[in-house]
């Protein structure tokens, strides 16, 4: 059996810091200690790997040195061994009053026959002759016992080994009970529930310690411990969803206020400890606002610490799925070899084997599923992971997943939650406990129904004292809604749903005053977002389809961002934060680090209050204008993200952009935006490599313009141009990969392109400078050194035709620009690099967008490593990997840059010239390289792999 050294050492670390948290924790009830030092004193003369840690007392001298030695499972410690490694501890400083070896090493006869000599000797001589005694058959032990000192001797009489027959679930499990005792015995709240998640926590934090090369932070004090410990549960719970605490991949939402036995035991009891291989699943089942989502975050915190990886997916969109299945991908597998798939497809293989082949214990959270069915493809049927799905769908079939119905709180839980959101006391709660109990009961104990009435009475102003009223109106509501509920829910989550929203919109000021009135932008864009996906919502995105106007959106291509001089955004949200209808997300990326940062805020609203509160605005007659509108928007934040290049940005967008057309589609709303998102949707995909979903969206574009916009001739000219690009890619370019098989045909692509030819002859006249776009798109393209039109009679004359288009039209800036990255290419085979690089700076003070700027900087970086100018390309590199306004979504680019600058630094280092090799080893780095290798060739793969076996062998040489 081949054996991972790297998974061997870091079993090993694994179990020396389980040993040191425990230890340390098993201090916090004796006074006489101040704490521990993970891997001994700091900047200590002892050679680091004579203690793993020590306890120092309040004076600050060593009560104890200690030394973790890990096997792996069955592997053994013998007694001379153990002997050895004593010898070892004793000698130099400190001088501690005891010494312990511990290991979770098997014991051998000797094991045993030398802890009783250290108990029992009488005195040093006797000592010395037992161990000799005991080491008869191995020479070196005996002459290292002849040479002890009586001081040594001492020392040694105060050394004892403890071997430990737990394994690391079994110290987890006992660590976390005595958290869970401590944190019970002061009566703090989430005792129970944190413990998994403070554990995990608390690893991390002495391996921190552990990882200080300075030293200064290896004190670990009891009373520091005490104070993590002993956190205030709300802080916990607050915290706990945008913490990462080393193990959780993905949005997890924040960890409830209010514990749920009834839901996380059972799937505790799913999960027991097992030897079992089998993956288990568990599916939470219940109607959407019932805390599916909560209840499974519940579980992680509880038990996040027997977990290697957690990941969280959402699976709310295809996009939202794909998008967090990778960077579950890359948590799982960081040295990247899982990371080579070229579709949804592909990377629902690599996931399946990496989870099976993973060595540690896993947990998928899959939130938003439709059916154990769906997700089944995505993981193996053999691994150590656990599985846990919330659905709406109860019908769906189980399959050997374990049903857990997520019903609604006990009604103890739901008064709990009522008191925390009205923020009363324990006196107060006590006082008005008959009124909570009837506010709970009212609301059908649903959390989001507790939520919004809660949120309303907090919003409103009022107290618990006037809980009756709002009962009592409650109850008129619902009859008036009844019509307004999804089935399954309590007629009451929708009155008090409405509720909220009626008086949002009662705050509405009228009057001559022209400043926007945030209550009544905050009902727009509350409507507006139930249109979109429920998570990371951009916030100015929603404030912009309530406060813009036509004429504006005619003059301004890109997002709009609202200026705080005519409303202030925080203003607009505290109006829904009041009653509860919304919550605070993660932050997008930032186009730029100057950018206005309070345009990357995001909310969340709950999916079935986008339902409710799509099923109140049906059949308003201003509604097929506000969506269309709404997607007006969204296509302009993803064009924007798209020509940035960030793609965080763009899959954050995409998913919107997908749930938008979903809805648009069923309104009935066929509109140019709407054709215009399809077709900005498909071009990230066709970056991103999924050129047949790119192919689908285009095709969908296509139609419907020629539905509702046939004399859009620029519009359907440039989705054609795009279908046609996509196939003499995937066709008539060398250097790219195999594509999957496209529907469009040659003929279609001589049919598309005859089309952009006839209308941009049109525009000689009038338009010309779109003319010439065109045609200097198509001259660019089939002037790539890859492209071979060889044999294509139709496209090879399509190719003189617009040739000689371009010929009688006036240069534009765009087509100049194409000629000089064009002719920079040709530049760089004929070796002039200092001209090509004359051509690449010319082109970027133009400040480009999208390929142009990916395009010249690739040719600028390869003309200058060519040249020797190291430090220019280096520096050059460096800005495309970190800045935000690098153009990383043009990761073709990225994979010709790669391949061409690799080969130039080989050709320098093969002449001596070693400066090249920083330069080799930022290449070989590129954040996520083996998430968009499959968009090269295979010649490409087999460069990248060739740099990365030189970095490998040098660095193993020095």
């Amino acid at each position: 059996m081949v054996v991972d050294g790297g998974r061997v050492a870091a079993y090993g670390f694994q179990y020396q810091y389980l040993r040191t948290l425990e230890h340390l924790v098993g201090l916090l009830g004796q006074a006489e200690y101040a704490g521990v030092r993970v891997e001994g004193a700091p900047l200590s003369e002892i050679a680091t790997d004579k203690v793993d840690f020590d306890v120092v007392d309040h004076n600050g001298d060593v009560r104890l040195m200690t030394q973790v030695k890990s096997r792996v499972a069955g592997g053994s410690l013998g007694g001379t061994a153990a002997l050895g490694i004593l010898l070892e501890m004793i000698r130099g400083e400190p001088n501690p009053t005891s010494y312990s070896l511990l290991t979770n090493g098997k014991p051998d006869q000797k094991s045993g026959r030398l802890n009783k000599i250290l108990i029992s000797a009488a005195d040093i001589q006797e000592l010395r002759a037992q161990l000799d005694e005991l080491c008869r058959d191995a020479p070196q032990r005996r002459s290292q016992i002849a040479a002890l000192s009586d001081e040594e001797l001492a020392r040694l009489r105060r050394c004892r080994v403890e071997y430990d027959s737990r394994d690391d679930e079994e110290i987890r499990e006992e660590l976390r009970n005595a958290l869970r005792d401590v944190r019970n015995n002061t009566r703090l709240g989430l005792g129970e529930d944190s413990a998994g998640l403070l554990l995990g926590y608390l690893l991390s934090e002495v391996f921190g310690r552990a990882a200080d090369l300075s030293g200064e932070r290896a004190n670990f004090s009891v009373a520091e411990l005490r104070r993590l410990v002993l956190v205030d549960g709300e802080t916990l719970a607050r915290t706990v969803g945008s913490l990462d605490w080393g193990v959780v991949v993905g949005p997890l939402p924040r960890v409830p206020d209010v514990p749920r036995p009834q839901v996380v035991n059972p799937i505790i009891e799913a999960f027991p400890r097992s030897s079992n291989r089998a993956t288990r699943f568990v599916n939470l089942v219940g109607p959407s606002g019932i805390g599916k989502s909560s209840s499974a975050a519940l579980y992680i915190s509880a038990c996040a610490d027997q977990y290697d990886v957690i990941a969280w997916i959402n699976c709310e969109t295809a996009n939202s799925m794909y998008s967090d299945f990778r960077r579950a991908l890359q948590a799982l597998d960081p040295s990247g070899q899982g990371g080579k798939f070229v579709s949804p497809e592909e990377l629902q293989r690599d996931i399946q084997l990496t989870l099976g082949r993973f060595p540690g214990r896993w947990l998928l959270v899959l939130d938003n599923t439709l059916s154990l069915r769906e997700v089944e493809p995505w993981v193996p049927k053999v691994s150590r992971g656990d599985v846990i799905l919330t659905t709406i769908n109860s019908a769906s079939p189980a399959g050997n997943a374990h049903v857990v119905t997520v019903s609604a709180l006990e009604r103890g839980q739901s008064v709990q939650l009522l008191r925390r959101r009205l923020r009363l006391t324990e006196s107060e709660s006590a006082q008005w406990r008959p009124a909570l109990q009837r506010m709970a009961e009212e609301l059908g104990d649903w959390p989001l129904a507790l939520e919004l009435g809660a949120g309303y009475l907090v919003g409103c102003g009022y107290g618990i004292e006037s809980s009756d009223v709002y009962i009592d109106a409650l109850r008129t509501r619902a009859i008036s809604d009844h019509h307004s509920i999804p089935a399954g829910y309590p007629q009451t989550l929708a009155a008090a749903l409405n509720m909220c929203i009626d008086k949002l919109e009662k705050r509405i000021e009228g009057g001559a005053d022209s400043t926007p009135d945030p209550a009544a932008v905050a009902t727009h864009i509350l409507i507006m977002s139930a249109f979109l996906g429920s998570h990371q919502i951009p916030a100015h995105l929603l404030l912009a389809t309530a406060l813009s106007n036509p004429e504006e959106e005619e003059k301004h291509l890109g997002p709009l961002i609202v200026s705080p001089n005519i409303v202030r955004l925080g203003e607009v949200l505290r109006e829904l934060f009041h009653f509860s209808l919304a919550k605070n997300d993660l932050p997008l990326p930032a186009p730029r680090e100057d950018e206005f940062t309070e345009a990357t805020r995001t909310i969340t609203v709950n999916s079935v209050a986008q339902q409710i509160i799509r099923m109140r605005v049906a059949g308003h007659p201003d509604l097929l204008s506000s969506i269309d509108r709404l997607v007006g928007h969204v296509e302009r934040w993803l064009r924007a993200s798209s020509e940035f290049g960030m793609t965080e940005r763009v899959q954050a967008i995409q998913s919107h952009a997908e749930m938008l057309l979903t809805h648009a589609d069923e309104a009935g709303v066929r509109s140019e935006r709407v054709a215009l998102l399809c077709g900005n949707l498909a071009g990230p995909y066709q970056l991103l490599g999924d050129a047949c979903r790119a192919e689908r969206l285009l095709k969908r574009e296509l139609h419907i313009l020629q539905e509702v916009a046939p004399d859009n001739e620029a519009l359907i000219s440039q989705t054609r141009f795009m279908l046609a690009q996509m196939y003499l890619y995937a066709n008539c370019d060398s250097e790219r990969p195999d594509i999957p098989e496209l529907e469009t045909t040659y003929d279609e692509t001589v049919k598309h392109l005859e089309y952009v030819l006839y209308v941009s002859r049109a525009w000689v006249e009038t338009y010309p400078k779109a003319a010439m776009k065109f045609a200097a798109d198509f001259r660019a393209l089939v002037r790539r050194g890859s492209m071979n039109l060889g044999g294509l009679t139709e496209l090879s004359h399509l190719a003189e035709a617009f040739s000689d288009l371009a010929s009688r039209l006036p240069e534009s800036n765009y087509s100049q620009m194409l000629d000089l990255i064009v002719n920079a290419e040709e530049k760089m085979r004929e070796g002039c690099f200092n001209a090509a690089e004359s051509n690449c700076r010319e082109v970027l003070r133009s400040d480009p967008l999208g390929w142009t700027n990916a395009e010249a900087r690739r040719l600028l970086i390869e003309s200058l490593a060519r040249q020797g100018k190291w430090a220019e390309a280096r520096k050059e590199v460096e800005f495309w990997k970190v800045d935000p306004a690098a153009p990383r979504l043009f990761r073709e680019s990225i994979l010709d840059l790669i391949r061409n600058v690799g080969h130039a630094c080989a050709e320098a280092l093969m002449a001596d010239d070693s400066r090249a090799l920083p330069m080799m080893y930022e290449l070989v780095s590129w954040p996520d390289l083996e998430s968009f290798i499959h968009l090269g060739s295979p010649g490409d793969q087999r460069v990248i792999d060739l740099l990365r076996q030189i970095c490998d062998d040098i660095s193993s040489q020095r």
